[in-house]
């Protein structure tokens, strides 16, 4: 069984000062959640909490997604309106949003880095747009800049939403029931993140190798990686395969040395490989990445369950 060593959480607050004293609205990175659905959906729910002295102001929340990943750009998803939350009271908020079903690029093994990092990058299909018939271009681009076409009021969205970032799984042809990628909350203007991928089937026993992305394109930077969470008799490293042939990490090939500066030259391909014992369990694997030049680091979690529905990794 992986034994998750302990670390603080991260977390948004958004407060501000009333004549009672100050409310203080409150998401940590585990009160972001999300799960498939029947049809190509996935269900975010968000648990907000008012750990102030004073009731709080209804007040926006923004959702962002993006591709497995750390430092990624971000793609608007939905907007909802918290509102008035007494001190000590929490409320739970959900969305269902379109996952994106992309046509594979080719099998795992034969899937370029450089291919798979530029197809998950880059924009998919435009939103949904307001008919020509109702407003005119300039109108168009008022509504848009303010937000028309993600507005969700009170968790319910009777209007335009985003879609999901692609799912690199989906792209390698090696689907999974949940989801896995990155969602970002802002509550006013101060966000919190969660990079994730859930269930994931392993194969024990065998070499199995996950991915995620690194870096914005066209930025250069540095990264340090290190992993927490895993168990001694579970064998695991990282490989950078931006520049490889296939997905696949040849023996030959160098580790990334934890917690050293990888130096990049836009968006990074980053392969894990583990191999875990024949009676493993479940467990979390995180990947703490923190980029140089602001000093922030982010959490990409592997979900890992050798009972978990789906393909999951690819195992050689």
């Amino acid at each position: 069984m992986i034994v998750m060593e302990k670390r603080p959480g991260l977390n948004v607050h958004s407060g501000y000062e009333t004549e009672f004293g100050e409310a203080e609205l409150s998401v940590e990175r585990t009160d972001i959640t999300f799960r498939g659905l029947p049809g190509d959906k996935v269900r975010i729910q968000i648990t907000v909490r008012n750990t102030g002295m004073s009731p709080s102001r209804p007040t926006p929340m923004r959702i962002e997604s993006a591709p497995l990943g750390a430092f990624l750009p971000w793609q608007p998803l939905a907007r909802l309106v918290v509102p008035t939350l007494e001190p000590g009271e929490s409320r739970e908020f959900s969305v269902d949003v379109d996952r994106p079903r992309p046509l594979p690029l080719g099998d795992f093994d034969r899937v370029p880095p450089k291919k798979l990092v530029t197809a998950a990058t880059s924009p998919g299909d435009s939103p949904a747009r307001a008919p020509k018939s109702v407003v005119g271009a300039r109108a168009a681009t008022f509504l848009n800049l303010m937000g028309w076409r993600q507005k969700v009021f009170s968790g319910k969205a009777p209007g335009g939403k985003g879609t999901l970032a692609q799912d690199l799984w989906d792209l390698t042809g090696r689907g999974q029931p949940h989801w896995a990628g990155n969602i970002n909350v802002f509550i006013g203007r101060k966000p919190v993140e969660r990079h994730l991928a859930q269930a994931l089937r392993i194969y024990p026993g065998r070499t199995n190798m996950a991915m995620f992305i690194v870096g914005e394109p066209s930025r250069p930077d540095a990264y340090s990686f290190e992993m927490v969470g895993l168990a001694a008799d579970w064998k695991s490293a990282l490989y950078e395969a931006t520049h490889n042939r296939s997905l696949l990490v040849d023996p030959s090939d160098s580790a990334i040395k934890e917690t050293q500066w990888t130096e990049a030259n836009g968006s990074l391909m980053v392969m894990l490989a583990t191999y875990p014992p024949t009676d493993c369990k479940t467990g979390n694997l995180e990947v703490h990445v923190t980029r140089r030049s602001c000093g922030k680091t982010a959490i990409v979690e592997f979900d890992l369950d050798p009972t978990a529905q789906g393909t999951g990794c690819y195992f050689v």
